[in-house]
Formats: C-alpha cells, sequence, structure tokens
C-alpha cells in the first residue's frame, strides 16, 4: 500500500517541477492546489508507515491540508477558466475559513469534538483507523459540499452569459470534481484497505493544469512576447490547432462583430465575408503547408468600412516547440495604404509625363531626320516621294515578317521601319551635277553616286549616337550602308555576300528596288505590279535574301492597295 501512496506523491511532485519549469503566468492558485496536494500525499505515506494511534492521527491531520484546501482551490480554478474574477477579499475570507477548519481538525484525538473516538490498529501490514465522527466534522463536510456547488454554479453562470470560455474545459473539471467526490464516498463506505484518495487528488492535479494551460495559452498574458513584440495596440484573434475559436480582444470585435457569438472551443462555422476570406482561410492553408514547428508568418490583406488591414498570423508554439494555435494580428493599415497609393499614382504619373515627353522628343527627332531625308530627296529630280513610299513598304513587309516562322523581334522589326526614311541621307554629299542628272550616268557619275552609302552610314552615326539607342544607331548606319549590296557579292560599297549582308540592309534592299521598279523615273517608265514581282521573284538567291524574298511576294495584296491609293492621291483633279 505504502508504494501507492509514495507514487502518488512522486506524481505529484513532477507536476509541481513541470508547472515550475513550463507555467508561463506563473499562476498562485495552481501552485498552492499542486503543494497542498503534496502535502496530503505526504501525509498518506506517513499513514501508511505509522506504528501507533499518534502517528496514525498526525498524518490524517497532514492528509487534512488536502481535505480542507483542495476544494476551494479547485473551486477557484474553475472560476479562472470561466473567466469569473473573485475579489481578494472574498478570496482572504474564504482562505480564512478554510484555515480555522483546518484548525478544528487539528483537534482530532484531542476531544470529543470532530472524532467523538479513534482507534488504530495494523492488520495484514494494512493500518486501519477506526473512528467516530463527532460534530465538527459535519462542519468540514458541509465546506466541500459548498465548494462544489460553488463550483457548479460558476459553470451554469459562464455557460448561461454566454461568456468566453472553453465549454469542453469547465465539463472536464467539473465531472472530475464529481468523480472525485464519488470514489471518497464508495472508498469510505464500501472498501478501504487502500485509499485512493492520493490518487484522486493528482488526477485533480492534471486536469486542472490542463484546462488552466488551455483556457490561458490563447491570452494576451500567455502570449505576452507576441503581444509586445508584434500586436501592441492592434485586434486579435486566437485560434487552437484545429482552428477552433478560443477567443479575441475588444478591437478585434470593433473589427469582426460577428466574433462576440462565437463560442469558445468550436470551429467558426457561421464565418463569413472578409473573416472567411482573410483569416480562416489563410488559417487553414497555415496549418496545412506548414510542419509543427513552423514559426513562418503568413500575411493577406482586406478592407472593410474603407478600412485596410494587413492580418498577420503567428503560430503559438507549446514549450516543445510544436505549434498548439495561432494568434491572428489585424494591423490598420490604412494610412500607410493610402500614402503607397499616393505614391503610387505620383510615379505612375509621373512615368506618364516622361513617356509623353520622351514620346515628344522622339517625334520631333523622327521629324527632323525625315526633313533632312525630305531635303535631300527635293534635290533628286528622278526620285519624287520615293522615301515617303518606301518606308511603308517596309512597314508592310515588317508586319509580315513578324508574323512568319523567322522569329524577328518586334523592337528589331521597329527599328527598321524607323530607320528607312534614312536609307538614302548620303546622297546629301553627292554633287548635285550627279545628282540631279537626267538620264544615265556614265561610269564615273556612277562610282560618285555609289558614294552616298558610305557618306550616309557616316552621318547616321554622327546624328543619333548618344541621342538613340545603341542598337537603333546600328541598325540605322547598317541601312543606309548596305542597302545596295547583294547577296551574290556584286552589289556595293563593300561586295559583301550572303549572309554577311547584315538583314536590315536585306530588307531594305527589297522595299527599295521594288518601288524603283513600279515608279516612274527619268530614265524610264514605271514597270506593272507583275513585271515588278517577276523580277523580285527571278532575283531572289542572287540580289535579294531567298527566304526574304519569298515573304515579300506574299505582301503582294497590301503593296498594290498602297500604290494604288498613293497614285490616286498623286492624279490631279
Amino acid at each position: 500500500m505504502i508504494w501507492f501512496y509514495i507514487l502518488s506523491l512522486v506524481i505529484a511532485l513532477g507536476l509541481f517541477l513541470f508547472q515550475i519549469i513550463f507555467d508561463k503566468r506563473r499562476s498562485v492558485i495552481q501552485y498552492v492546489l499542486i503543494i497542498g496536494i503534496i502535502i496530503a500525499n505526504g501525509g498518506y505515506v506517513a499513514f501508511a508507515g505509522a506504528q501507533n494511534l499518534s502517528e496514525a492521527l498526525l498524518a490524517v491531520k497532514i492528509t487534512y491540508v488536502g481535505g480542507c484546501f483542495v476544494p476551494l482551490l479547485y473551486c477557484l480554478t474553475i472560476c479562472e477558466v470561466c473567466h469569473i474574477r473573485i475579489p481578494k477579499a472574498l478570496k482572504c475570507a474564504l482562505y480564512t475559513v478554510q484555515s480555522a477548519i483546518f484548525a478544528m481538525v487539528c483537534t482530532a484525538g484531542n476531544g470529543p469534538y470532530y472524532y467523538r473516538k479513534a482507534e488504530f490498529h495494523i492488520e495484514n501490514g494494512i493500518r486501519h483507523l477506526d473512528k467516530v465522527y463527532g460534530p465538527l466534522h459535519m462542519i468540514f463536510t458541509a465546506s466541500v459540499l459548498s465548494y462544489g456547488v460553488m463550483a457548479l454554479a460558476a459553470c451554469i453562470y459562464a455557460m448561461k452569459t454566454e461568456r468566453p470560455v472553453d465549454r469542453k474545459s469547465i465539463m472536464l473539471l467539473v465531472h472530475i470534481f464529481a468523480f472525485a467526490a464519488v470514489v471518497y464516498e464508495i472508498n469510505t463506505k464500501v472498501f478501504s484497505d487502500i485509499i485512493v484518495i492520493p490518487m484522486v487528488y493528482t488526477a485533480m492535479c492534471i486536469v486542472s493544469m490542463h484546462s488552466v494551460n488551455r483556457a490561458n495559452f490563447y491570452t494576451v498574458e500567455e502570449n505576452k512576447d507576441i503581444v509586445d513584440k508584434h500586436l501592441g495596440k492592434f485586434g486579435f484573434i486566437t485560434f487552437d490547432n484545429k482552428l477552433r475559436y478560443m477567443g479575441c480582444n475588444e478591437k478585434a470585435e470593433l473589427i469582426f462583430p460577428e466574433l462576440k457569438k462565437f463560442r469558445i472551443g468550436h470551429f467558426p462555422k457561421d464565418a463569413g465575408g472578409e473573416l472567411r476570406n482573410s483569416i480562416i482561410e489563410v488559417l487553414y492553408h497555415s496549418k496545412h503547408s506548414q510542419s509543427d514547428d513552423s514559426t513562418e508568418n503568413r500575411v493577406s490583406t482586406f478592407v472593410i468600412d474603407g478600412r485596410t488591414y494587413d492580418c498577420v498570423i503567428h503560430p503559438l508554439l507549446n514549450f516543445r516547440n510544436l505549434c498548439r494555435g495561432y494568434t491572428v494580428e489585424l494591423k490598420d493599415e490604412t494610412e500607410h495604404y493610402n500614402a503607397l497609393e499616393l505614391s503610387d499614382n505620383f510615379n505612375r504619373k509621373l512615368a506618364e509625363e516622361v513617356d509623353e515627353k520622351t514620346g515628344r522628343i522622339m517625334e520631333i527627332q523622327q521629324k527632323t531626320i525625315l526633313g533632312m531625308a525630305q531635303m535631300v530627296e527635293s534635290r533628286d529630280l528622278s526620285t519624287g516621294s520615293h522615301i515617303k513610299r518606301t518606308s511603308e513598304v517596309v512597314r508592310i513587309f515588317s508586319e509580315k515578317l513578324l508574323k512568319s516562322d523567322m522569329d524577328f523581334d518586334p523592337a528589331f522589326l521597329e527599328c527598321v521601319i524607323r530607320s528607312a526614311p534614312m536609307h538614302d541621307l548620303g546622297k546629301i554629299g553627292v554633287d548635285d551635277a550627279v545628282l540631279r542628272k537626267q538620264g544615265k550616268f556614265t561610269d564615273e557619275e556612277y562610282e560618285k553616286m555609289k558614294k552616298h552609302s558610305e557618306i550616309g552610314a557616316v552621318m547616321v552615326r554622327k546624328i543619333l549616337t548618344g541621342v538613340e539607342e545603341e542598337q537603333f544607331v546600328e541598325i540605322a548606319a547598317n541601312i543606309a550602308h548596305y542597302h545596295h549590296e547583294k547577296v551574290n557579292g556584286r552589289g556595293y560599297p563593300c561586295g559583301l555576300a550572303g549572309d554577311d549582308i547584315p538583314v536590315e540592309a536585306r530588307i531594305m534592299a527589297l522595299a527599295d528596288v521594288f518601288d524603283a521598279l513600279v515608279s516612274k523615273r527619268c530614265y524610264k517608265e514605271s514597270f506593272s505590279f507583275d513585271k515588278a514581282f517577276e523580277i523580285i521573284k527571278a532575283d531572289s538567291g542572287s540580289h535579294f535574301d531567298a527566304k526574304l524574298a519569298e515573304i515579300f511576294l506574299q505582301c503582294r495584296p497590301e503593296l498594290e492597295e498602297f500604290y494604288s491609293v498613293e497614285k490616286s492621291s498623286e492624279s490631279p483633279e
């Protein structure tokens, strides 16, 4: 029997050490309750070793430390779990009453008041104390019953008033209290060889610790480190690891009034709107995407009544660093987001103004270049509106190339279109006698005319370098320099062949020659579209890039439409 009592004492001591190490709140009631149970269980160990009546009575008086104070402390524990505040004056009065009852118990063996009669004997190694209760014992019994009634009344009050309580914890506390009373009666009336009250005390201690820790784990006091570091003046809501609602503060209720109707310890099935979208679903994702020891925070943002809130989820970790629940932080960041929106609007407006001014600068620059090209063209009596027409031909050709399987970069083709008007800019350096000659050139004059491509490349680089992007400068210079090269190597000025000719120059060559073919010159009449496309096809692979020429021939409908409109606009009314 003594080993049973020793085991109960050891378990109670272990619970006390556990409370000291892991209880952040340092609950005075819990400490006193465990100490009372340790003393009571120690009294049972002493009784198991008593050798006479005096020792037995002394051991019984020690066990009554538990009998007198455990019911009171257990009742106060239930009130704590029910969030019922007991005034300090009333607590002091109750402790005083129980101290008086304990003093009354200590008279046992010294008169007929608590025990009328007490006899001690040992039978088969088991100690027995046969006693007849006196009138004062009724006071002790009445005090135990009164605390049972008080505890039950506190539970009923908490549930009826819909206080934010965990009903499962409360019912567990009530059941173990009732169980202890039943076991005590059965133990004293039916069998008494082994007194099981020490183990009942230990069970009451375990249940009370579990219930109090569960009720307080989700409170501000228990999570003071999170509150101090993160929450500050913001609202917060707590959930256990099964996403059951465990409580909130007043600021959270102001944001989500429906929180007042939620039951502690239940999953908030009725949650709707932003409460579900921004909190419940994020919580669910956190629970199923994080490991138990994860400390990662998850953030969502929602808007209610014109206010913008950041929802930050903090995992609550127990002493083993396992997730026992979540604290949801609600931060009103309206001013912050308003400031960001103003900044974004300002930046967007600034970017639009920059784009607009950049566009104007590019437009002015393009018009300047086009003006220079037209000025050069006005000196050449043979070409007419060649610049305008070739630029449009390049645009039509580029649109077709963009849809082809040659994988041209749209930005590259855009540069080609913009560069097309500058392809003959070098003619400004050709002597008027040559440039304005009516009829065919002599060999010497032709050599002078061919120099316009080299002059054009130099001029383009001088005009555009430092003003335009390097890619555009290179494309424009290549078009001016190499648009008279032929893929068979018989072009000028460098005699380049095949892929050595920049692709932009090969594109320009097709547009330049086609316009020359279908346009009237001083030395020839305009060719028909059939004749012009036959020449392009015939020269594919010799003068022109074969793949590009194939795609250019596909532009015939668009080109015929353009030149038809162009000729009708040039005809006199």
